[in-house]
């Protein structure tokens, strides 16, 4: 076995281990609702919407893309490390957001498993035996698209900021959630926003690395999206204020990144120097 069959066998142990944390952490936030008691009505309603996708959603699409992975499909493989960062960003929120609670070694274990595979499956990829090209128009509308994740960001946390550093007032996500600070601005900040950039930048080189990296930020963006419409969905049925618009936006948006996922797959000629092109 060599270095980088070892590395990606590791992975998917660990990415099965990630699916078993999630249907066990889904179940029980849930199924068992005093494990909330010290959080709002409106953080309940966002982790059911979160935990449902998670569920629904997540599960199986990490199990289809790890099976066609160890197939030999590269495609395949960028989808399960998309998935895998949506889950070690989505625990990481869940082990410093909520009050301290009996789920927090689940969701600490959640998150290691899934950055771990995370890692070890990029590490396992050997990058310099693939060969990617795209169109020049695939190339740009992925750096417009990614572009606009990065506008999105910028809309969504900079009035939160603004509002603290320019007016000395308290974010709402502070006042009416119960926060302690912006988890998800500081996520989004540190990690998402710099990747996200850096990604344009290697698209605008050619870099192989660019062309790995731009789909596991969509398939982690999309994720993103539908988790949030989930959450502000039940936001609505626990009858918390919740935006009609923000749904159609979210839904919307992931379903236009979804598409265009496709679309960039679809258009995106893979080699692996030992042997043929993917198809």
């Amino acid at each position: 076995m060599n270095n980088e069959e070892w590395k990606t066998g590791l992975s998917y142990k660990l990415s099965l281990g990630v699916v078993i944390l999630t249907i066990a952490v889904s179940l029980i936030d849930l199924l068992y609702p005093p494990i909330f008691l010290k959080e709002t009505t409106s953080a309940k309603a966002q982790v059911i919407g979160q935990d449902l996708v998670n569920l629904i959603l997540g599960v199986p699409a990490l199990l289809y893309s790890m099976s066609y992975a160890r197939r030999g499909s590269i495609k395949a493989r960028l989808i399960w490390l998309g998935v895998l960062a949506y889950y070690a960003y989505t625990y990481l929120s869940y082990g410093v957001l909520f009050k301290l609670n009996s789920g927090f070694i689940l969701y600490t274990a959640a998150f290691a498993f899934s950055l771990y595979a995370t890692l070890l499956n990029l590490a396992g990829l050997n990058i310099d035996k693939l060969e990617i090209e795209s169109k020049k128009t695939t190339r740009r509308r992925t750096q417009y698209v990614l572009g606009l994740i990065i506008v999105i960001i910028a809309l969504l946390w900079t009035p939160d900021l603004a509002t603290y550093y320019l007016q000395g007032g308290t974010p709402a996500a502070i006042t009416s959630e119960g926060f302690h600070t912006l988890i998800i601005p500081f996520q989004d900040y540190s990690i998402l926003l710099p990747l996200t950039i850096l990604t344009i930048w290697l698209l605008q080189k050619q870099e192989t690395t660019g062309y790995i990296l731009a789909p596991v930020i969509l398939v982690k963006a999309f994720s993103i999206a539908v988790a949030v419409a989930g959450m502000i969905i039940f936001m609505q049925i626990a009858g918390t204020p919740a935006s009609l618009s923000q749904i159609i936006i979210f839904l919307l948006g992931g379903t236009l990144i979804g598409l265009y996922l496709r679309n960039y797959l679809k258009n995106l000629q893979i080699t692996v120097k030992t042997t043929s092109p993917e198809t």
